[in-house]
């Protein structure tokens, strides 16, 4: 399965995308992710669990055909009709440029996840110390349902997340909407 806009196309995860995915894990831009793999192999042997995962996506995102970063659905429940989206990572900042790889990006995924896989609502959830997603989330209609105080440990420091949810219906009225609007803003 392919999902494919305008600039970006996600694509399944595979073993071969350890390297480059590790690379992201472990710079900078993922600070506000939970920690993971140290190692290729690690990172090839958590990507090989996932793949067996029945209730989990992750994708590899493409901007002309190269991989730039990655997002995954996940905890999908199918009784219920909920998921969460998680790993959102740009990791190929200067390839992406201005272009709205992220926003594309999250346009594709839900539209997946509510056309496809017919889900109710996508929730996640968001370090505290991550203000541009939490103000993006909050612009794009998402609902702030609550806080997990001291949720995880990063870099030996207790940290607190910010649950969030949005419904279909909230997101055909509201997200959906500024999504596309950004990404034509972007290419004016």
């Amino acid at each position: 399965m392919i999902l494919k806009g305008q600039f970006a196309k996600l694509r399944p995860i595979n073993a071969a995308d350890a390297a480059i995915t590790l690379k992201w894990r472990l710079s900078d831009r993922a600070k506000f992710m939970q920690s993971g793999a140290k190692t290729v192999l690690e990172q090839g042997n958590w990507i090989s669990n996932s793949l067996k995962k029945e209730n989990e996506i992750t994708f590899i995102i493409e901007f002309n055909d190269v991989p730039v970063g990655m997002f995954a659905v996940c905890n999908i429940n199918k009784t219920y009709r909920h998921c969460s989206i998680e790993r959102l990572l740009i990791g190929e900042k200067k390839l992406v440029g201005n272009f709205p790889i992220a926003f594309e990006s999250e346009l594709l995924l839900c539209d997946y996840i509510f056309n496809e896989l017919n889900m109710h609502k996508i929730n996640g959830d968001i370090m505290e110390d991550n203000k541009d997603m939490i103000k993006f989330r909050k612009y794009l209609g998402y609902s702030f349902d609550g806080v997990l105080r001291d949720q995880y440990i990063i870099n030996g420091e207790f940290k607190s997340t910010l649950l969030v949810s949005v419904f279909e219906s909230e997101y055909l009225n509201k997200c959906r909407n500024r999504l596309s609007g950004l990404i034509r803003l972007s290419q004016l």
